[in-house]
This record gives structure tokens, sequence and C-alpha cells, in this order.
């Protein structure tokens, strides 16, 4: 019977203690030594130079439970996310990069987390045959990162993803002026053209859609509109092939003119 009182005891005291020690906050735990952030941390960071992310996720997880009040606490949303980046679960990263600049906006990690969210819309973006909604939200978010930091660390690639974006809105335009070309349905090619250059000048798809404009307006026989823009054209840069356009274009408008006397 004093067994059976003595175990039952011991049972009665170690279920007060588990439940005592559930019930300790995690700030509780830090103080009395019992979890070591910086460590666990630590460990976080090796997993992940061992690429075994997995792993890494779950520990800097635990640590987000337990340091909640901890300084380092962001660092905890930065390997996370970094972890989920390099696994191409890019729902994840997105989530964890978005929650540290938002939260700890003052983090030395908060300026790559707002061009990482950025660069991880650019990467979900669709073809240029696809709808553009992700590649115009991921240009209005490196505008931002642009904006917040004009000499950070990632203003070159965020100039170059900017640029990148730009050139696919521009091929869809682009693009559906040459379906139409080959309908030779004129009028709704020079549209497409036209969109080419008023929204995206600067892309590299500008060059040939003016000398496309140019040469549906002779397909129309609006000469005089052809004329004109061949006229403002600076095409010393442009590529062989181009400058080859650009003079049947002349040699065209040459002969409507002396086809109607003007020669």
């Amino acid at each position: 019977m004093k067994k059976i009182a003595i175990i039952t005891a011991a049972i009665a005291i170690a279920a007060i203690s588990v439940a005592s020690c559930s019930n300790t906050s995690p700030k509780k735990l830090m103080k009395k030594g019992l979890y070591d952030c910086s460590n666990r941390l630590q460990a976080a960071a090796q997993r992940m130079e061992r690429k075994n992310y997995t792993d890494a996720v779950r520990i800097v997880d635990d640590v987000k439970y337990q340091c909640g009040g901890s300084p380092q606490i962001d660092t905890a949303y930065y390997y996370a996310a970094v972890s989920y980046f390099r696994q191409k679960l890019y729902d994840e990263a997105s989530a964890e990069f978005e929650a540290l600049y938002g939260e700890f906006p003052r983090s030395p990690f908060a300026e790559e987390a707002h061009f990482r969210f950025a660069h991880i819309r650019y990467i979900r973006s669709l073809p240029s045959f696809r709808d553009q909604a992700e590649t115009k939200e991921a240009m209005r978010l490196l505008n931002d990162y642009t904006d917040l930091y004009p000499k950070g660390a990632y203003v070159d690639s965020a100039r170059t993803l900017f640029i990148a974006s730009l050139n696919k809105l521009a091929e869809k335009e682009f693009n559906n002026a040459l379906f139409y070309r080959k309908q030779k349905e004129h009028n709704a090619a020079l549209i497409y053209y036209r969109a080419v250059l008023s929204e995206y000048p600067e892309s590299r798809f500008a060059p040939e859609a003016v000398v496309g404009m140019a040469e549906m307006l002779i397909a129309l026989q609006r000469t005089q509109e052809a004329v004109e823009i061949i006229e403002e054209l600076d095409a010393s840069e442009f590529d062989e092939g181009l400058k080859g356009r650009i003079e049947v274009i002349k040699q065209r408008v040459l002969m409507t003119n002396a086809g109607n006397g003007r020669g």
C-alpha cells in the first residue's frame, strides 16, 4: 500500500510539474534560461548552410513561438522567409517577407524583405501571352522599393526586373500587332503598335513598333503620316534589319508620290 501511495504521489507531482511548465510563458522560460533563442537561431542558420531548409523552418517556427519578446525575433522571420524562398515555396516566403517588413520596419532585414516581396511577384508573373496582373503588381512593388531605398543594396536588381517586366507588357501588345498584321487587319495592327509606343516607349519593342506603324500606314495608303513618322526617326542605333525596312518604306513613299505626280 505504501508503494502504491508513493507512486500515486509521484504521478501527481509529475502532473503538477507538467501543468506548471505548460502554463509557463515563453518570457518566463527565457528568464529561467530554459530556452536559448540565440542558440536555436544559430542552429537554424547551420541547417540553412547545409541546405536543410525544412529543418531550419521547424526550428525558427519554434523560436517565433518561444521568443516573441526577443529582440532577435526578426531574424527568425528572415530565416523562415529565406528558407521558403530557396525551396521555391513562394506563397510561404512572400508571407514571411511581408510580415518581416510590416512588423519590424527598423530591422536590418527590412530592406531585403521589401525587395524579395517584389521579386517573388516578378517570379510568379505569367508569360506575355497570359494575364499580366502579376507583372503589373511586380512593377508597382519594385517602384515602391526604389522609392524607399534609392541607394539600396538591391536597386540595380530592382531596376533590371522593372525593365524586364516593362518588356513583357510591351511584348503582349507587340504580339497582338503582329497577329492582326498577319490577318491583314492593318487598322487593328496600327492600334497595337501605337499602344507599344504610348505605354512602353522605353521597351525593346519600341523601335520595331515605330517601323511597323509606318508600314501599316503605307498599307492603308496614309502615306503622308508614314512620311512624318519616318522623318522624325533617329534610326542611328537601329539594327540593320530595321534600317533596311525603313529604306523600303522610303522607296514606297517615292513610288506613291511619283504615281500621284508629286515626284
